[in-house]
């Protein structure tokens, strides 16, 4: 290759390797929503006294959509809107300590919706024995300007499962 013909193939490589990058750096909609469901469990499982849960219900005023729908059988009915979901966060500080965790996300962003279905890991924290739990869980977010917000949360009741033989 002569020296002109060899410039133009740097030139389109440079510019190819900082579109690369770029698109690298910039946050696409799936890595926002991931950032989103990751900070609620982060709250979550920071809530132990008045002030953590204060933090947490700053964050559910922007995290969640007024009209949020709520749906878990341990809750005993399902919540409507954001007051009624920030009021049952208080019970986070009444019962054992939880630790939620997110496995397995898979995220389908359709325009300005997107359906997330994950396994949720619940455990309890403290004491010598930590029981886990895990439940299939689907979250559904709207975006609101630049913003995910969440819409609508299933948590599915633990799977019945068989007894494990024991020789």
């Amino acid at each position: 290759m002569t020296r002109l013909g060899r410039r133009p193939l740097v030139i389109a490589m440079v510019v190819f390797s900082c579109a690369l990058i770029g698109y690298e750096l910039v946050p696409r909609d799936e890595t926002r929503i991931r950032a989103v469901l990751d900070e609620l469990c982060a709250h979550l499982n920071q809530t132990k006294d008045a002030n953590s849960l204060a933090i947490l219900r700053q964050f559910l005023s922007t995290a969640v959509l007024p009209q949020i729908s709520l749906r878990a059988s341990e809750l005993g009915q399902d919540l409507q809107g954001a007051d009624e979901v920030s009021a049952r966060a208080q019970d986070l500080l009444e019962g054992a300590p939880l630790s939620f965790a997110l496995n397995s996300v898979e995220i389908k962003v359709s325009d300005r919706l997107a359906r997330v279905e994950a396994e949720l890991l619940l455990a309890v924290r403290g004491g010598g024995e930590q029981r886990r739990q895990v439940r299939r869980t689907r979250v559904r977010l709207a975006k609101h300007a630049d913003r995910w917000q969440i819409e609508a949360v299933e948590v599915d009741p633990i799977a019945p499962s068989e007894p494990e033989a024991r020789p």
